[in-house]
């Protein structure tokens, strides 16, 4: 039995994934204007093998993955209803799913041969939506929910409390189902482009009357805007009513970032006409959102199911109640959990491209709103990973004094200050900015939360080859402030701190792989060895010693760069063969603080040779 639910577990966490994938794929169907690649169904112009151009290779690529989260789907159900012992309720919500799966095949037969209904689309999107929730649904309750007896607080309204915070989240679910039904009836009848500019509307602030089209867009953002708030009020009541579940407070997280990232697609789409690239990510930004927000309502059942205890770990650290710690104190640790020295290494790359951009200093203003947005926008990433490492940083001597371990601030109020950082970032940019700016800078904090620190960190030892491209932004972001766009030099800088990375992070994970191991992170050291990380930083500094010469090639920057980035770059590489050689903590330390200096060091060459 409990071989069959850890497999249950698994293909329905697959099946789940496959159904977004799949969202996803029909939008770039529907963007792309590949619905009617394939005319016929289910083969692809009466052949197994469609012919090759672009729209019917789109259109059978979305069939084929259907086809694939067809078999997770039913492969799920079975093992659900093996799992549960064919219980009447599991064997009522597995036939229930089924049907739903069934009625979107036949939906989406209907779709082609039909040539694409508006009506029909959308009711294609309302179905696979509401697969996908039921899919989520299942995946949740199947994942064991544990309390932790250490954290358990006597509540005489605890039950009252729970029952008003489900109430809350399951109105969240409907509203942002209402919400994505609205904006695929939207897209169906064409008022996509009803409704242009952010936060205006066509440069008037309440158009009604003008069009339909212009109405029916008006409708969906004032909904849009309803749907938000009351997101807000559900996060906010659950980081300040159950502050102590866990998973609640950490979902809640969850739907607050896919929300402010849904915003910022949206009002980046609507601000630049409407591209294909900008309408597949706001589908899937709205799956996205729609996933989180079922989770955080069926977490909150499974959670009154086992009584009022909280979730959390044994033994977590919580925020001290002496009311007589002086503010300089409560500021010091919040101020720690953003992690300042990392944030002025991130904002000197994002002021060395703003000053490339404008080939001298921008405006004032500019620079002083994308480094204070910017600075708001790491120190969020930061505190968010604070929150969620907390039982890795208890364990690891280097940060077990910081602000969460060490007890000084609470974890559930460490993600509400990252989060509010967060909105606050792409507030200050997107209206004192620009709207590129600000995007950028909350895709980098999703990615760098979600990817790296939920994910990655914790399941491979490619972690922070993959997760470096966070911090990789901020010079495309100060490129973006000044310019508007995103050219070629910015997508260097971006290429640069890229492949910096990984020979900077793994020198230090060299002199603390110890905390690493006992800490279970899959970090290069002590997965394969020292020698082998070792030969990593080589050949990571040897590509980023060329990388960095060979964009003279291509007329970016001149002689004097070239000069600078050999001399650096050789350097690099003397001291990552030292390393390879010496296999000493002195060589790694030594490598480790060069690493510190080269990044600076080469972007103010960059500065000297544009502005000569």
């Amino acid at each position: 039995m409990k071989g069959t639910s850890a497999a249950f577990r698994t293909v329905a966490y697959l099946a789940v994934l496959s159904t977004y994938l799949l969202i996803v794929m029909g939008a770039v169907v529907r963007a792309s204007g590949s619905g009617l690649g394939c005319p016929d169904w289910p083969l692809c112009y009466g052949q197994v093998v469609p012919p090759g151009h672009i729209p019917s290779v789109i259109e059978y690529s979305h069939r084929v993955l259907g086809a694939i989260t067809s078999c997770f789907i039913v492969a799920s159900i079975v093992l659900w209803l093996r799992a549960s012992g064919f219980a009447g309720r599991v064997a009522a919500a597995g036939i229930a799913i089924g049907l739903l799966l069934a009625a979107q095949i036949a939906l989406g037969a209907v779709t082609v041969m039909m040539e694409l209904p508006p009506l029909v689309v959308m009711a294609h999107l309302g179905l696979a939506m509401a697969l996908l929730g039921a899919l989520v649904a299942v995946a949740v309750r199947a994942t064991p929910v544990q309390a932790d007896p250490t954290t358990v607080e006597a509540q005489d309204d605890g039950s009252a409390t729970l029952g008003r915070f489900r109430r809350l989240a399951t109105s969240g679910v409907i509203a942002v189902y209402a919400l994505i039904l609205a904006g695929g009836y939207v897209r169906a009848s064409g008022a996509t482009w009803g409704c242009l500019g952010f936060p205006t509307c066509n440069g008037a602030l309440l158009p009604f009357g003008a069009n339909p089209a212009t109405d029916i867009q008006l409708v969906h953002r004032f909904l849009a805007y309803a749907v938000s708030a009351h997101l807000i009020v559900v996060a906010a009541r659950a980081w300040r009513m159950l502050p102590h579940h866990r998973a609640i407070s950490w979902t809640a997280g969850v739907v607050v970032a896919w929300l402010v990232t849904q915003i910022a697609i949206g009002a980046t789409m609507v601000s630049t006409g409407v591209p294909p690239v900008a309408q597949v990510l706001h589908v899937a930004g709205a799956a996205g959102l729609w996933l989180s927000v079922v989770a955080l309502a069926v977490i909150s059942y499974r959670i009154s199911a086992h009584g009022v205890a909280p979730d959390g770990r044994a033994g977590a650290h919580r925020a001290p109640t002496d009311h007589a710690s002086s503010r300089r104190s409560t500021f010091a640790a919040y101020l720690n959990l953003t992690k300042p020295r990392i944030i002025v290494l991130l904002l000197a790359t994002t002021l060395a491209a703003m000053i490339l951009a404008a080939n001298g200093l921008p405006p004032l203003h500019t620079v002083l709103l994308t480094m204070l947005g910017g600075a708001f926008g790491a120190g969020a990433a930061n505190a968010v990973n604070c929150c969620i490492d907390r039982d890795i940083d208890a364990v690891m001597k280097r940060t077990s004094s910081r602000a969460i371990p060490a007890g000084r601030v609470d974890p559930p109020a460490a993600l509400r200050f990252g989060v509010g950082l967060a909105a606050m970032s792409f507030g200050i940019l997107a209206v004192g900015v620009n709207l590129l700016a600000a995007s950028l800078t909350i895709a980098a904090f999703g990615f760098y939360v979600l990817v790296y620190t939920r994910w990655l960190k914790r399941s491979t030892v490619h972690n922070i080859v993959i997760g470096g491209a966070a911090g990789a932004v901020p010079p495309v972001v100060g490129w973006a402030a000044v310019t508007g766009n995103v050219s070629l030099l910015a997508i260097y800088l971006f290429a640069i701190i890229f492949f910096w990375t990984p020979p900077h992070f793994w020198a230090l994970a060299l002199l603390i792989k110890r905390d690493y191991a006992e800490a279970g992170v899959p970090m290069l050291p002590v997965v394969r060895g020292d020698a082998e990380t070792r030969r990593q930083i080589l050949l990571y500094t040897a590509l980023l010693a060329l990388l960095t010469v060979s964009v003279v090639a291509f007329g970016l920057l001149g002689p004097i760069y070239l000069a600078g980035a050999i001399v650096l770059g050789g350097l690099f590489v003397a001291l990552a063969v030292q390393l390879s050689r010496q296999a000493s903590d002195v060589a790694a330390r030594r490598l480790f603080r060069y690493s510190l200096l080269y990044l600076p060091a080469l972007f103010s060459v960059m500065i000297v040779d544009r502005l000569l």
